[in-house]
């Protein structure tokens, strides 16, 4: 009989396996993928492809997949409750999922389910993840939990895992049953710090390469650039930072936009162009502020907002948003990222270029762990 340590890794790791399948074009699950995701992701075909080949996790380390079960909750089923953002995010979902419960309930997104609908099909296939125990099925709503009063130290009989708007986690943390214990994991987003050892250029390619992917509608995504020195080196960052994202959509061109999303762009060129520059192309915007007194969110739509910011000044433009930072990239060394980390010290750190592949050493969101 497999104990249960074994049975919790098996089950992700066959979660894995599934994605496996998903990330290789040539399989059937990977070929039903890039079909169905340009018109439920918002994505172009390219940045479908990117999102497939690149950004879903299916070559963590065996210390990675011992973090992630160790960080995982034990309990006797587990419910899921998946958001729209990120087309690959279901799979960190359903591992964790996996690990924390033998039996798992989703329910993804309704505009975009698309990576959960193939995750789960797989799975139910799989003798592998029946071996270890496990059982998953999609549902449309929420299964009425009521496990009953859980006494200090014992473990819940059911967990609730919420991704979504704040809204949404905190309207389902309301109506959990008792015995129900809820991991939320609401709005987030993304911030990168130049340092003064920085190269300017690299820098620029390098943030580039964390905002396309998904086209900035992840929690990792970086929406704000701070970068540390005087408003010329900011101005220097922005400019290299538009001709970085010209050629990145040259190549993985950015999805269509609504009217709402238009029109949130609109708006953000209208505040900044009254108060510093606005850089637009094809499918991006670089907005600078060279002496900011507060940050202005952009829309998440290949827009960045860049400003320039020192050490001292970071806690208060950061204290507004500070429990909404979920990553930080940062490069060049010097005070300005250290600063930035204090404000916000349970976002995941890493270089830039880096921010949109985080081991699979749990969720994305540590803020709630």
């Amino acid at each position: 009989m497999i104990d249960a340590g074994a049975a919790r890794r098996g089950r992700v790791e066959r979660a894995i396996a599934a994605a496996v399948r998903i990330a290789d074009p040539r399989d059937p699950l990977g070929e039903e993928a890039r079909r169905r995701l340009p018109s439920t992701s918002g994505l172009s075909p390219e940045g479908v492809e990117l999102a497939l080949g690149r950004h879903l996790e299916v070559a963590p380390s065996g210390g990675e997949l011992d973090a992630l079960v160790a960080t995982a909750g034990r309990a006797r089923r587990c419910q899921v409750v998946l958001a729209a953002n990120v087309c690959t995010a279901p799979l960190r979902a359903i591992a964790v999922a996996v690990a924390t419960a033998p039996e798992v309930l989703v329910r993804p997104s309704r505009r975009d389910p698309v990576v959960a609908e193939l995750l789960v099909r797989a799975l139910q296939a799989d003798e592998g993840f029946a071996r270890a125990g496990g059982s998953i099925a999609l549902i449309a709503e929420l299964e009425r939990e009521d496990g009953g009063d859980v006494a200090a130290g014992e473990e819940p009989r059911a967990e609730l895992h919420v991704y979504g708007s704040d809204e949404t986690v905190a309207t389902l943390r309301a109506r959990a049953g008792r015995g129900v214990l809820v991991r939320g994991h609401g709005a987030g987003l993304g911030l990168a710090v130049v340092g003064p050892g920085a190269t300017l250029a690299e820098a620029a390619r390098d943030i580039a390469g964390d905002v396309v992917p998904f086209d900035q509608r992840g929690c990792l995504s970086p929406r704000f650039v701070l970068v540390d020195g005087p408003a010329e080196r900011a101005e220097t960052l922005a400019r290299a930072l538009h001709e970085a994202l010209e050629r990145a959509g040259a190549r993985v061109p950015r999805g269509p936009l609504d009217g709402a999303a238009r029109a949130e762009i609109a708006m953000y060129r209208a505040t900044l162009e009254a108060v510093g520059s606005f850089q637009e192309g094809e499918g991006h915007g670089v907005g600078l502020d060279p002496a900011p007194r507060s940050l202005l969110l952009p829309p998440a739509a290949r827009v960045v907002h860049v400003a320039a910011s020192s050490a001292d000044a970071a806690p208060a433009l950061l204290a507004p948003i500070r429990g909404a930072i979920t990553a930080i990239g940062a490069g060049g060394g010097g005070q300005l990222a250290r600063a930035a980390s204090t404000m916000a010290p349970r976002a995941r750190v890493s270089a830039l270029g880096c921010m949109q592949r985080p081991p699979l050493d749990g969720p994305v969101d540590l803020r709630t762990l």
